[in-house]
């Protein structure tokens, strides 16, 4: 039955998708979409742009094959990443045995935060992707496939460090050293690949356009990415999430260890990025489309609260 129901989920996507790349001009309506897609386009005659900390060397790595057709190339790329996660979403809520599973993914798709990135040469299909699939392997106790991999999401967003932090506690937690260890190998890898460039061996951290303990941007209320969550999943899947969220807190103790995880990566996502804006540091701009790189997580608690409505 969930065979099938993620095969019609399969056929749905790609022919919406490929519908809306060739019939629909757009870029994802950011100027960061066209100057991402332009880092990626140009990096094989530009070999130092695949060490840009702005642009995000692993992204911009992945993302550039495909941009040599254009931006439709990277557009596709975002799709093929977008579906990725689908499917790693779908994966980790059928091994929770929430009924409706294959919600999971279309809550995803549907997000319109989510749409709109799936869309663009924006960074945060391929987050959400390989944040998700960490998750995945996670679940599956294979915590040191789980930390190679999120050790690189720093150089596809920013917030990867948010990411590796909350990994760094759970391994710890797990006393799992090896994999605590492992997740410092992006950091390794890209320190001595960019060394050569750069003649500096911690680039990886003086180079992040980000680091400043303020901002050109301004800053707004504390409560600033709160408001905008109505905008970033609608109405009627804003309230299946915060359902969700209520049950996840309220029955922490009986919750698996990855649904906490999932619930402990959004709050910290949240909260940080919610003091950037309040703080005014770390040139937060106060974008809710940054939330594109967590909205798997985001969908999967929208789901436990939607799966109460068969508890009833």
């Amino acid at each position: 039955m969930k065979k099938n129901q993620w095969k019609l989920f399969t056929i749905g996507y790609w022919v919406i998708s490929i519908f809306i790349v060739f019939y629909f001009n757009g870029t994802g309506n950011e100027a960061d979409s066209i100057n991402h897609f332009l880092y990626a386009h140009y990096a094989p005659p530009h070999p130092e742009l695949y060490l840009n900390h702005w642009a995000k060397p692993l992204f911009t790595l992945l993302a550039s094959p495909f941009a040599q057709f254009g931006f439709i190339g990277i557009k596709l790329f975002n799709i093929l990443c977008a579906y990725r996660a689908s499917y790693f979403t779908f994966k980790i809520v059928s091994k929770l045995r929430i009924k409706q599973s294959i919600l999971g993914p279309v809550f995803y798709f549907i997000f319109p935060i989510s749409f709109v990135t799936t869309f663009s040469g924006l960074t945060e299909p391929l987050c959400a992707f390989i944040l998700i699939a960490s998750i995945y392997l996670f679940q599956h106790k294979k915590y040191l496939t789980c930390a190679f991999l999120i050790s690189v999401t720093p150089f596809v967003r920013s917030e990867g460090l948010i990411f590796l932090a909350v990994l760094a506690f759970f391994f710890i937690y797990l006393k799992n050293w090896k994999a605590f260890a492992l997740l410092s190998f992006g950091h390794i890898v890209y320190s001595l690949i960019g060394y050569f460039h750069y003649q500096d061996i911690l680039w990886v951290f003086t180079k992040i356009p980000y680091a400043h303990l303020s901002s050109h941007y301004g800053g707004g209320s504390l409560f600033h990415f709160a408001e905008k969550l109505n905008y970033l999943m609608g109405i009627p899947l804003l309230v299946f999430f915060i359902l969700g969220t209520v049950r996840i807190l309220v029955g922490w103790k009986r919750m698996r260890i990855a649904t906490r995880l999932i619930m402990i990566l959004f709050l910290s996502f949240f909260i940080a990025h919610s003091l950037f804006w309040y703080l005014e540091i770390f040139n937060s701009m106060g974008l809710k489309r940054v939330f594109a790189a967590i909205t798997p997580l985001m969908a999967i608690v929208a789901l436990f609260g939607f799966d109460l409505f068969h508890k009833i």
